[in-house]
């Protein structure tokens, strides 16, 4: 019987970093955490023992905080410089990935006017850039957002699913739909990636709202997805990850009282994730983490 070392890739994750842009006393605050693989000729390092090929999961973390030192135009310029660096410090890399989550802040407000040098964490989740990029070619540079949480107390139903033996959940025509939406989308060349950020869920979100003919998530997905592509021709396709954050009506018979679709037990486990892909007619999902 042989082996052989198959497919691998290793690298650094949680890389947290932060900078100040400072500008007299008004000043700019980025705050982003970073993951990075690098994958290529490392079998010896699997097989032999042989540790000659590898570039440190240190030293990619020490190469982050290095590079913020020159200033953090947009995490999308950052992640390019990232995996520039790092393909030319591993002879043995011939594909790198980096990801970027921005945590967004913003400015608190003092007397109606943004505070110059102090912030809060904003809402809507959190900004990612992926990029994709082989030793000899130009990186692909997907946009997306994490933990964008969203809930509606109606406009969602959810019946005439299967059956079986097993089966105990009751049918709805009216229920709370909750998710915390992960999204990652594709653009065409030269897509503006930072406004993207805040226009793609945007766009998402608002059709989650207003989608109140829907069956299920799914029905729902392909409509935020299907206003994506309608609403941004830069965007080639959209990924989401959503989570059924459910919402179960609590039996309140027991103490003699009804329940008017009004009290409802918040249950974190188990749940539903539902995941899909919209794609622009022409175009192909591209390959991401």
């Amino acid at each position: 019987m042989t082996a052989a070392m198959g497919d691998n890739r290793y690298g650094k994750s949680g890389i947290r970093l932060a900078t100040v842009q400072r500008d007299g006393d008004t000043h700019t605050f980025t705050d982003l955490e970073i993951e990075i693989r690098l994958a290529g000729d490392f079998g010896p390092v699997h097989v032999e023992g042989d540790n000659s090929p590898v570039l440190t999961t240190d030293t990619m973390r020490g190469t982050c905080y290095a590079l913020a030192r020159d200033g953090i135009d947009s995490p999308a310029a950052f992640a390019r410089r990232l995996a520039s660096r790092l393909l030319d410090a591993s002879p043995s890399a011939t594909r790198v990935w980096v990801r970027v989550f921005s945590f967004p802040w913003e400015r608190v407000e003092v007397d109606g006017a943004p505070h110059r040098h102090t912030f809060r964490p904003a809402a809507g989740g959190q900004p990612v850039v992926t990029l994709v990029r082989e030793r000899d070619g130009e990186p692909v540079v997907m946009g997306g957002v994490r933990g964008a949480r969203v809930l509606k107390t109606t406009g969602s139903a959810f019946s005439d699913f299967r059956l079986d033996e097993y089966t105990t959940l009751p049918p709805t025509r009216d229920r709370i739909m909750a998710t915390t939406m992960d999204a990652t989308w594709g653009t065409t060349a030269g897509a503006d990636l930072q406004a993207l950020a805040q226009a793609v869920p945007a766009t998402a979100l608002a059709r989650f709202a207003t989608h109140d003919e829907s069956e299920s998530v799914q029905h729902t997905l392909y409509a935020m997805g299907r206003a994506v592509i309608e609403t941004h021709p830069e965007v080639t396709w959209i990924r989401f990850v959503l989570p059924n954050e459910h919402h179960i009506l609590v039996d309140l018979t027991p103490y003699g009282l009804d329940n008017p679709n009004e009290v409802f037990l918040v249950g974190d486990r188990p749940f539903g994730v539902i995941e899909g892909t919209v794609v622009r007619d022409g175009h192909t999902a591209e390959v991401g983490w």
